[in-house]
């Protein structure tokens, strides 16, 4: 089982910073991908072979207990989650997707999505892993 955070932008030096510090808190269990397109993600991650997570504004809301109990049922499988560019997801992508998550009501930019991301997936794993650090 791995758990991938892929998008299609760069980010920047200080968000990319920020997002590798939790990552590297994983030890491996998450990994990052930048892709270049909805071609390369669909090669990357085949719908037949991941649980792909896409982050839409129209997405479902989760506390980040309940985001823990939906990643826990499924660590028994590969988990892509989607963040996509500033110019959005195709609808195509939405349509595989198994989830549609949003990460809050209000709109971020593709960096700051991918951060937010990131430290919940991080908190995640906290929760699953019966640490304190969720408060």
């Amino acid at each position: 089982m791995k758990v991938y955070l892929a998008n299609f932008d760069k980010l920047s030096k200080n968000i990319n910073e920020d997002v590798l510090k939790y990552v590297k808190r994983l030890n491996g269990t998450v990994e990052i991908v930048a892709l270049k397109n909805i071609a390369a993600f669909e090669k990357r991650f085949p719908v037949d072979k991941f649980i792909h997570v896409v982050l839409s504004e129209e997405g479902k809301l989760f506390n980040t207990k309940k985001l823990s109990e939906w990643l826990n049922a499924r660590l028994s499988k590969n988990i892509v989650f989607l963040v996509g560019s500033a110019y959005g997801i195709e609808p195509k992508i939405k349509q595989n997707a198994s989830l549609l998550l949003s990460l809050s009501p209000l709109t971020f930019s593709h960096e700051h999505a991918f951060l937010l991301l990131t430290e919940q997936v991080y908190r995640c794993f906290m929760v699953i892993k019966g640490h304190p650090y969720h408060h």
